[in-house]
């Protein structure tokens, strides 16, 4: 196991003695994390604005080699407050409040070749969908068929479908008071990680601050 790993060294209020996985999140409140360290909890995983995962497939659960560059991401995820999907009608204002509001999560996590393959369809999938939205725009246009409509309806939400599952395969779930809330993990891999968390205790655990998280 790497003692560079970070998800290890976490502070609480109630010091080491309390057992981290007694409950499940209550928004964060009273929780430290320091940066990449996170918790199994309540079917997710929470950390701080920088959370490391250990060397396993997040989809699969299957265990990677540390030193596999090939199957590690770095990926920044996005949170914003639901409420503000109303001003979506008014797209300037939107994205205004959008990049105004939103908060970032840095995550490092592990995904096996064979999962990221299929990952990688819902970018065809999407692209598909794009194009046969377009194409149902033309008929509408072009034969003027009213009923046509559903079908740009429909290809329209699939469009935003398949945009969000590309966007995966983990996602915020939720965030309140620097604490993010983390969703897409398999149970396996939440298995895994939370067995890593506790095999092997590792005190004065630091991050660096370098490009492993930059």
């Amino acid at each position: 196991m790497s003692p560079c790993f970070v998800g290890l060294n976490r502070m609480t209020t109630n010091e080491a003695s309390e057992n981290p996985f007694a409950s499940p999140l209550t928004s964060g409140e009273g929780v430290n994390f320091s940066p990449g360290a996170y918790e199994i909890q309540g079917g997710g995983i929470i950390g701080s604005d920088k959370i490391v995962l250990p060397h396993a497939c997040v989809k699969c659960g299957k265990v990677l080699p540390e030193p596999d560059g090939s199957t590690r991401r770095k990926k920044d995820l996005y949170w914003v407050h639901p409420a503000i999907f109303v001003l979506v009608v008014q797209v300037l204002i939107f994205l205004i409040v959008y990049l105004a509001t939103r908060k970032k999560c840095h995550v490092e996590f592990s995904i096996c070749l064979q999962c990221h393959a299929k990952q990688r369809m819902n970018h065809v999938y999407a692209w598909i969908s794009v194009a046969v939205f377009l194409g149902m725009i033309a008929l509408v246009i072009t034969l003027e068929y009213a009923w046509l409509s559903l079908g740009v309806i429909f290809f329209f939400l699939m469009v935003i479908a398949f945009a969000i599952r590309t966007n995966g395969p983990l996602k915020v779930k939720a965030y309140k008071k620097g604490v993010f809330q983390l969703r897409g993990a398999s149970p396996v891999f939440l298995q895994f990680a939370q067995g890593y968390f506790n095999d092997e205790p590792i005190t004065a655990a630091v991050v660096a601050e370098d490009s492993r998280l930059g």
